[in-house]
């Protein structure tokens, strides 16, 4: 393995030639449009018509106008494969989009057949993609072999550079050799000089910088230290580096944070939603599809528990109670009831204990199964809840914890699920002890930070699991 910190061999012909290759490479997922388009005319026993070139014009104009206004054409060399792979699949998803509304506005879709437009959107999505795979493939065999790589200099002892340090020795597939570790001061902690010796001072970066001993300088130092960094910064102009300033928000607890510009104003949020634009369209088309879909499997089912219920104990076979959702507001969720009393959850709560008496027989089965919490699924249409987030809390309930818990009011972020990360981590049931209740608060929020759908898949399979063999569900 090419040792990180090691000065290795040149950076050879692909580090001097890299614009060349941008160029080479974004010519190439131009021509995969066209043989996308012509293996997808061969499929259907079409043969290549004069329109078609027209076609293959416009999706190229398309798919290079949204590769600008998304960067596709950028070094990736710090990022993940599936980061620049989603990129590159958002690019022609924009493009094919727009050129299916030319195609209507125009009224021309009748000389582009439906089955030719899908064959051809997503062979031209593979092509690009395997490309991309392959490419990272080759550039990961140069850099073991000690090619292809950047000089790399962090400038601030402290462990927002030691993290910086663990993060490159882990990942060699970056092709990034620390030269070294460069600060004015010495750390308060005098185990970093041990752990990351440091290589000079600021003059001594700026001096090798100018000199062309670097490619990447990441800016370690806290905000507090402004001066140093602008007056870094500002030396650094008479250099070539590609320069990284790397903030340490972990003391402002942040969530979802992302880079956003207003008006040409940059600015980063650093407490938001994971679910905006496309990622909220998505998870709101997950949510519809699979709420209607259960429902359709689940209404026989569910009317023969709501049968029983009647017949089992006075009272009304749903169960509607005030709790908060997102960002907050109140909102009505429904359950089978399972107790002998109701409570609105606004003016009094008492969370249900293991033995309560309040719980009628058939209600400690569905309480126990989970059945008691299917028609959630109507307030998922409504749109007051997903299948998977945190779940709701009564309003007496959030109101009791909310000053206690730090953080606690930021799980309002999401819309409240169903199930969710926490309960397929144990925390599900009674919040008898503030410590238990931190505890949920700490997944839900891991949960907002780390979304997906795949991760939401992965909650429904745990989910199941959890249901058949779960000692806090009473």
């Amino acid at each position: 393995m090419v040792d990180p910190f090691g000065p290795g061999r040149s950076r050879g012909w692909v580090h001097s030639h890299g614009a060349t290759l941008v160029e080479l490479f974004r010519l190439v997922d131009l021509a995969w449009i066209f043989l996308g388009l012509w293996l997808a005319q061969l499929a259907e026993g079409i043969g290549w018509r004069d329109d078609d070139m027209v076609t293959g014009l416009v999706a190229v104009a398309l798919f290079t106008i949204a590769a600008g206004q998304w960067p596709l054409y950028r070094t990736w060399r710090v990022a993940s494969l599936g980061a620049e792979l989603r990129r590159n699949a958002w690019c022609w998803l924009v493009a094919a989009t727009g050129l299916a509304v030319l195609a209507f506005l125009l009224e021309s879709q009748a000389k582009l057949s439906r089955g030719v437009l899908v064959v051809w959107l997503v062979l031209t999505l593979a092509l690009m993609l395997s490309a991309r795979i392959a490419l990272r493939l080759g550039l990961r065999g140069l850099r073991r072999g000690g090619a292809n790589y950047r000089l790399a200099a962090i400038v601030g002892a402290n462990p927002t550079g030691q993290a910086i340090v663990e993060q490159v020795v882990a990942s060699t597939w970056m092709g990034i050799r620390l030269v070294g570790i460069f600060d004015d001061r010495r750390p308060d902690d005098d185990r970093m000089i041990r752990e990351m010796p440091i290589a000079g001072t600021l003059d001594e970066l700026v001096r090798r910088a100018t000199a062309g001993e670097l490619d990447i300088v990441f800016i370690a130092l806290p905000l507090r230290a402004e001066l140093r960094i602008r007056a870094l910064i500002h030396a650094l102009r008479d250099s070539t580096v590609t320069v990284m300033y790397v903030p340490n928000f972990d003391a402002f607890g942040l969530l979802s944070a992302r880079w956003e510009v207003f008006r040409g104003i940059p600015m980063i949020s650093l407490v938001d939603t994971p679910h905006h634009g496309g990622s909220g369209l998505s998870k709101r088309l997950f949510d519809l599809v699979g709420a209607s879909l259960l429902l359709l499997l689940l209404a026989l089912p569910m009317l023969g528990i709501a049968l029983a219920v009647r017949r089992s104990s006075p009272g009304p076979a749903l169960f509607r109670q005030k709790r908060y959702g997102l960002d907050g507001r109140e909102i009505l969720v429904y359950k089978f009831r399972t107790m002998s009393v109701t409570e609105d959850g606004k003016a009094a709560f008492t969370q249900a204990r293991k033995g309560d008496a309040r719980v009628t027989p058939l209600g400690a089965f569905l309480r126990r199964t989970s059945l008691d919490e299917l028609p959630q699924l109507i307030n998922v249409l409504q749109g007051r809840m997903s299948i998977v987030g945190p779940r709701p809390h009564p309003v007496a309930l959030n109101e009791s914890h909310r000053r206690k818990i730090e953080g606690y009011m930021l799980r309002h972020k999401v819309r409240p699920g169903i199930t969710g990360w926490a309960q397929v981590n144990g925390c599900r049931g009674e919040t008898s002890t503030p410590d238990k209740m931190a505890n949920r608060i700490r997944y839900d929020l891991e949960y907002i930070n780390n979304w997906s759908l795949a991760l939401d898949l992965r909650i429904l399979w745990m989910t199941l699991f959890s249901v058949i063999d779960d000692p806090n569900a009473y």
